[in-house]
């Protein structure tokens, strides 16, 4: 039904800009006054590529048009068809689809920003009612598991310690949907995070036979961050890169400075993402695994853009894929690390 809407669109502004071209060139050339009658009728193609497709349709088919007015100055000889006129009016004809397709995208692109705000907000109410009952399970059970220590069986309580750190893992990533007033960031670099966590995977790329390198930036990236989100963003961005990867592969975890951001890179040699995926990478729920919950990488956008920042995919398929996580630069009237520490030491009761 959509396909065919658009197609029903095309095919009115192809017959829209064929019919006026034709009325146009047929009308007798001393017939000033329909000659700009037709010339002000090609806005009406112009604006509706604009309002339906956006800036790249409406700039195309006013350059489309131009091509077919241009030729109008060397066919008839009147004040109206002299170059001068005749070009002013291709400048306009490209300007109002300019003008109009940027204000559509704009539009467009603010509208899908409050579609996916609402939709994360809903999804917030939901994470704490969810989390909060997965919690207290999630509690019981522990309680349950320690006052049955004295009983041994091994590998049901491998299967079982399994479940439960699956579960708390779940429960975690839930929690970061929970709808926050302010996310409490500080001053950090992103190169101390990057060495962390990337010693923290050396042991697990190196059962897998993949090679894990890190490439800070040598001049640093001091940023403001909340460093336990970011911290698990990046583990959960690693250890995707490492799960795609196959023996012998690498993964290189990278941070640049740019411009008002910093950057860190996550990047693996897998099989990539299929390009029908890319649009839903960050959509909550979806997931082309089968034990996968499709949250984390929407819990890690949502996260990221509420520190003022954001995460970005690309991919080639058969090449690899990489995600990057945008951080905005240190801000320094906000405390530094060292700072809340030094604070928070000296605000604990002293010993006795």
């Amino acid at each position: 039904m959509e396909l065919r809407a658009k197609n029903t669109k095309l095919l009115t502004i192809i017959g829209l800009t064929a019919v006026i071209s034709v009325i146009h060139y047929t009308t007798a050339g001393g017939q000033i006054g329909l000659h700009i009658l037709h010339r002000e009728l090609y806005f009406i193609p112009i604006i509706l590529a604009g309002f339906w497709f956006g800036l790249q349709a409406g700039l195309a088919t006013s350059i489309i048009i131009s091509l077919i007015y241009a030729p109008h100055v060397y066919i008839y000889d009147n004040a109206h068809s002299n170059a001068v006129t005749v070009f002013s009016q291709i400048l306009i004809f490209n300007l109002v689809a300019v003008v109009l397709g940027w204000l559509v995208d704009r539009q467009r692109r603010h509208q899908e920003k409050m579609i996916s705000s609402e939709k994360l907000a809903v999804l917030g109410r939901a994470a704490t009612a969810v989390g909060n009952e997965m919690r207290d399970i999630l509690g019981a059970l522990k309680g349950l598991c320690r006052e049955k220590e004295a009983l041994q069986c091994t590998e049901l309580d491998l299967d079982f310690n399994q479940e439960m750190n699956r579960l708390e893992r779940l429960v975690e990533t839930l929690s970061l949907f929970v709808p926050t007033e302010e996310i409490q960031t500080i001053s950090k670099d992103l190169n101390t995070i990057i060495q962390d966590r990337v010693g923290h995977h050396q042991e697990a790329a190196r059962a897998g036979g993949i090679h894990l390198t890190a490439d800070p930036d040598e001049k640093g990236c001091p940023s403001q961050v909340n460093v336990g989100k970011i911290g698990w963003i990046l583990d959960k961005l690693i250890t995707n890169a490492l799960e795609v990867s196959s023996p012998g592969q690498t993964v290189r975890v990278r941070s640049r400075r740019h411009g008002s951001h910093c950057m860190m890179e996550v990047e693996d040699e897998g099989q990539g993402i299929k390009p029908e995926h890319m649009p839903k990478m960050f959509v909550p729920f979806f997931t082309t695994r089968e034990s996968g919950t499709g949250l984390s990488l929407a819990s890690a956008k949502k996260a990221l853009r509420e520190m003022g920042g954001d995460i970005q995919v690309a991919s080639t398929r058969g090449k690899g894929t990489t995600f990057t996580v945008l951080a905005p630069r240190e801000d320094v009237s906000r405390p530094m690390e060292e700072t809340i520490l030094k604070e928070t030491e000296e605000k604990a009761p002293s010993s006795p």
